[in-house]
């Protein structure tokens, strides 16, 4: 990729909405962008003196148009839903006061329900290694819009996979938070309890700069010296490239000195427990709306709100005991270990329309930390077979992200899958 030697933040700016204009009428990573204002906020940056520049002082940023934005709508990625705020989600507040630029909202899959961001409203985000392609949900326009080079960090939610499954698809990285880590005031919610907002960048330790300014505190560093693979059960029903990327990870983290484990586990009921903490909660947020617009959303979310409905408070009790026991069974077979190792994804990125399998095959990955609120770092770890990229989760097994920010920025010392950017 042909990049300008740019020198100030409004001369970068001038370069990436022409980027943006030329390729995202393919990609279609935006679906708000005021350019005036981007060139307005640049100079502002521009004016401030060096020593009182922030943090992320001009990185360049997206967000999920769940996300409030001042003088943006947000939609939700609907045909009907739209409010104006008149001023920032508390994480983009924080990542303003760093310094970043936005840039605009980034396409999501309906509601956030769904994971391959083929919105019937806005359009379908394409993958920018291969737009026949699908780039992962919900958070796909971020996670595109960081790969194709339309922002250098990009804000995402994850409730059920929703920012690691598009770190995994678009060869970046990514952090789910642990729930409840940072604010989600002002975020259109999918399922409250379960929802965690979070940052993409290229790299793990950018970041890992944005996560510090979104937590108001510094991740202090350490060193990881105990980690696991996690076996067993659709831990082991990916691709053959797959697992040979991970193979080849554990090795060098090895090579490295870090002492990794095979531990056996997992919990086929855990799945549909989570699943049905999930739709209780997606129910209540959709009830209002449903009655009146139940036309206006697209078939896939039209399904699952409708299914949601009728999920039961017992079913949801039932669920949440569920949910303890298999906690239980998770704490003793990771104890000792600061991290877990397992695929993000089971494949690479398929063509669009994904297959209705895609999804059954991909969300039971990304349950067990949703369903234990543990924070998640999202690494790129090789391609397959069709040259699209692969990704690995870095769960922190005891809740701490540092954990899963050190072994990650370890592993990104050792490769350069991160460093590879698509053909465009």
């Amino acid at each position: 990729m042909n990049r300008m030697v740019e020198t100030t933040v409004g001369d970068r700016a001038r370069a990436l909405l022409e980027r943006i204009c030329t390729l995202d009428a393919q990609l279609h990573c935006y679906v708000a962008v005021d350019e005036e204002a981007v060139l307005r906020e640049a100079d502002r940056l521009d004016a401030i003196p060096a020593g009182e520049r922030g943090a992320l002082h001009g990185l360049t940023l997206g967000v999920k148009d769940l996300i409030d934005v001042a003088g943006l709508p947000t939609r939700a990625g609907s045909s009907f839903f739209r409010r104006d705020p008149q001023h920032d989600a508390p994480v983009v507040a924080a990542l303003r006061r760093a310094g970043v630029l936005v840039i605009g909202k980034t396409n999501t899959h309906e509601f956030a329900w769904g994971i391959t961001t083929d919105n019937p409203h806005f359009g379908r985000t394409a993958n920018p290694w291969d737009p026949a392609r699908i780039v992962g949900g919900s958070s796909g326009g971020s996670g595109a819009a960081v790969a194709a080079g339309l922002a250098d960090i990009a804000l995402g939610t994850d409730t059920l996979g929703s920012i690691r499954i598009p770190a995994a698809l678009n060869g970046i990285s990514g952090l789910r938070p642990a729930t409840g880590a940072l604010p989600i005031d002002d975020i259109f919610p999918l399922a409250i309890g379960l929802d965690t907002v979070g940052p993409f960048a290229r790299d793990l330790e950018t970041v890992r700069r944005a996560y510090d300014v979104l937590a108001g505190t510094t991740v202090a560093a350490g060193t990881v010296r105990r980690a696991c693979r996690l076996r067993g059960g659709k831990w082991d029903r990916v691709e053959p490239a797959v697992n040979a990327a991970l193979d080849a990870a554990v090795s060098a983290l090895r090579a490295a000195g870090v002492v990794v484990d095979d531990v056996t586990w997992w919990d086929d009921a855990l799945v549909g427990a989570v699943a049905a903490i999930q739709q209780r909660a997606a129910a209540r947020t959709h009830a209002p709306f449903f009655p009146e617009h139940r036309a206006e959303y697209g078939e896939d979310v039209r399904a699952r709100v409708t299914y949601a409905l009728t999920v039961t408070q017992e079913a949801e009790t039932a669920a949440r005991t569920m949910l303890a026991k298999s906690r239980t069974g998770w704490e003793t077979a990771t104890q000792g270990y600061d991290v877990a190792l397992a695929p993000s994804v089971g494949r690479e990125a398929p063509l669009a329309p994904a297959a209705p399998s895609f999804r059954d095959e991909t969300i039971p990955l990304v349950t067990p930390a949703s369903g234990f609120g543990l924070p998640v770092a999202a690494v790129p770890i090789g391609f397959g077979p069709a040259g699209m990229p692969l990704g690995m989760q870095l769960i922190a097994a005891g809740g701490d992200a540092s954990a899963a920010f050190d072994l990650g920025c370890v592993y990104q010392q050792l490769t350069d899958w991160h460093r590879r950017t698509p053909p465009i």
